[in-house]
């Protein structure tokens, strides 16, 4: 089909604002100017001359793989193929036989031309015969629970500085403990974050983090801290990190780990810090069925914990427990922070969790992000979450 200059340029518009309407988590095949073009001179070049053309084109985008145009994302693989290439990623749930990569014509290249939302950010490998690997060509990578992912963003994307450490500031200290538990049998570590400047025979607030030495070591949250407490967005706070032992067995609603939080550690961090008292300066949080746990201790303790911090909770384990308790439940004195990614999250039982806080009159905030679940997506949301309990 031959088009006019002016029906081109129809064309083509109509093509970007079709990319660019991409919903929140939807990401779709689509083509990809750059590609097309690269297929051309491809298709019109003698043999001998193909390999030199994707050796160009592997050179002329070394630093921007994968490939941006506005709401595409282009992943590129080159090298041998014998069975097939995919991109397993928050996406798809790590799934790695959908999102297959197509061979550009007769060459050693292979590609996936996604559209996204403008503000996504995803971490994914590649999956070719059988093996996982980091994208050989993007540099870019963040730390997850299983290791290293490489990592993309889109344009509108905005990074978080405040996970980074930051020299030129004071910084707060880490105390580490190995703790024995009677109820759980077990050795754990408990690391305790006292902010810059902390005095003995204050009244400091505090937050309890499931996952503590993740939040740590893949969340940043001592940078967060140091740096949201030095721009004064929340003042100085007393931070718990608390390692589970057994995770799936302690973090499924289970009624003994709540007992080795307010019998065994909390009395512990009373005796040994100096914490508030006052239940809304007491935070509790985690992330998947670290939030679950952290909502179901706070729904049973508000004279405890008054506020309550879940990034993706887990809110549908037991038939969704937790949901029904909110609805059924006289309300209780508890503020809640929630976040979720639209990516292969708990993006549903997140939003059933939202409706029920909202139809019961909590004070709660709730979030979407154009991203998965993931330690990416949630390190770049502490600070919120923590301006939401003590923001000024």
């Amino acid at each position: 089909m031959t088009y006019s200059v002016g029906s081109l340029v129809a064309v083509l518009a109509m093509m970007t604002l079709t990319v660019s309407a991409v919903s929140a988590g939807e990401a779709h095949e689509a083509t990809s100017p750059s590609i097309q073009k690269l297929l051309s001179r491809v298709e019109a070049a003698r043999p001998i001359e193909v390999d030199a053309i994707v050796s160009s084109f592997i050179q002329e985008n070394q630093d921007g793989l994968p490939l941006i145009e506005d709401s595409l994302v282009t992943f590129v693989y080159h090298g041998t193929v014998a069975l097939r290439a995919t991109v397993p990623s928050d996406i798809n749930r790590w799934d790695n036989k959908t999102h297959v990569m197509h061979r550009l014509g007769e060459t050693d290249l292979y590609y996936l031309t996604l559209a996204m939302p403008g503000d996504a950010r995803i971490d994914y490998k590649f999956y070719v015969d059988g093996l996982w690997m980091l994208d050989p060509m993007n540099e870019q990578t963040v730390r997850g629970g299983f290791g290293d992912n490489s990592a993309f963003a889109m344009p509108l994307y905005e990074p978080s500085p405040e996970i980074e450490f930051v020299d030129s500031i004071p910084h707060g200290t880490v105390e580490e403990h190995t703790f024995n538990s009677e109820i759980i049998v077990g050795a754990r570590k408990v690391q305790v974050y006292l902010p810059h400047g902390y005095e003995t025979g204050g009244e400091y607030g505090m937050v309890l983090v499931q996952d503590g030495g993740e939040y740590i070591t893949l969340a940043s949250m001592v940078n967060v801290l140091d740096n949201i407490i030095h721009e004064e967005r929340i003042p100085p706070v007393v931070a718990v990190f608390v390692d589970p032992v057994d995770r799936n067995y302690e973090y499924f609603l289970n009624r003994d780990y709540e007992r080795v939080l307010l019998e065994e550690i909390l009395p512990f961090v009373i005796e040994n810090y100096d914490i508030s008292n006052e239940p809304g300066k007491r935070a509790i949080m985690g992330a998947s069925l670290g939030g679950a746990i952290s909502a179901m201790i706070s729904l049973n303790h508000p004279e405890i914990f008054g506020k309550c911090g879940s990034q993706s909770g887990a809110f549908g384990v037991n038939d969704m427990e937790l949901i029904q308790r909110v609805l059924n439940e006289p309300k209780g004195k508890v503020d809640f922070y929630l976040d979720c990614g639209t990516f292969g999250d708990l993006t549903d039982e997140n939003r059933a969790m939202t409706d029920a806080l909202k139809k019961k009159k909590y004070n709660f905030v709730y979030s979407e992000f154009n991203e998965g679940h993931s330690w990416g997506n949630w390190r770049a949301h502490v600070d919120d979450m923590l301006v939401f309990f003590w923001g000024k």
